[in-house]
């Protein structure tokens, strides 16, 4: 049986990462609000769109890991630690692929977007000082190997070095007794038309 490492993201991941977010997000409430999956291309090009934010990621210094279960990467994980927008790199990095990406546009829902945005805004009752954990994957193809379960434990130990809480929200009710059981509390529940947004944190520190 192989064993799973969890090392920094490196520039020759970025594109296996982003293909594992891409066809393991298709499920998930936000993602699926947004982009039409029944169109077949919309897949690459969303991870298109993954591989821009994974380099800005990098490059601001956020916490980017993969797994690797061997020699194959088996999921990946982004961490929110600096509290930047970064929507200038964001804007610099588009343009160099615009035309890779603007074929996207047309796969937007966006008469739900603007709702969307509101259910992901950071309530009142995350603390500041919490990191954000806004991508947690697990390759379709490693999924029920404990890769999952391995990424958490590393956000664990992460948060715990560097005293912060992690917080985290999903719009997958089903995914709220799974984090629960990893010990994160709901701190708010943000309900719109077309889904509700659940907002979990946890604090190794015990002070909640």
């Amino acid at each position: 049986m192989s064993s799973i490492e969890i090392i920094p993201m490196e520039n020759k991941h970025i594109d296996q990462a982003a293909r594992i977010i891409a066809k393991s997000f298709q499920t998930e409430e936000f993602a699926r609000n947004t982009f039409d999956f029944s169109d077949p291309q919309t897949e690459a090009l969303f991870a298109e769109l993954l591989k821009i934010e994974l380099v800005v990621f990098m490059k601001h210094s956020e916490k980017v890991d993969v797994a690797m279960y061997g020699d194959e990467m088996a999921g990946v994980y982004s961490v929110k630690v600096t509290g930047g927008r970064h929507g200038f790199s964001n804007l610099k990095q588009t343009l160099k692929k615009l035309r890779k990406v603007v074929p996207v546009a047309k796969r937007v829902k966006y008469k739900k977007l603007y709702r969307l945005h509101k259910a992901m805004q950071q309530p009142r009752s995350i603390p500041k000082e919490a990191v954000l954990l806004e991508i947690l994957a697990v390759s379709p193809d490693f999924q029920g190997r404990g890769v999952g379960s391995a990424m958490m434990n590393s956000l664990d130990d992460y948060s715990q070095s560097v005293g912060r809480p992690i917080y985290l929200y999903t719009g997958n009710a089903e995914n709220v007794s799974y984090y629960e059981k990893l010990g994160y509390r709901t701190m708010e529940t943000i309900q719109k038309k077309d889904f509700t947004a659940y907002h979990m944190l946890k604090d190794l520190s015990g002070a909640q």
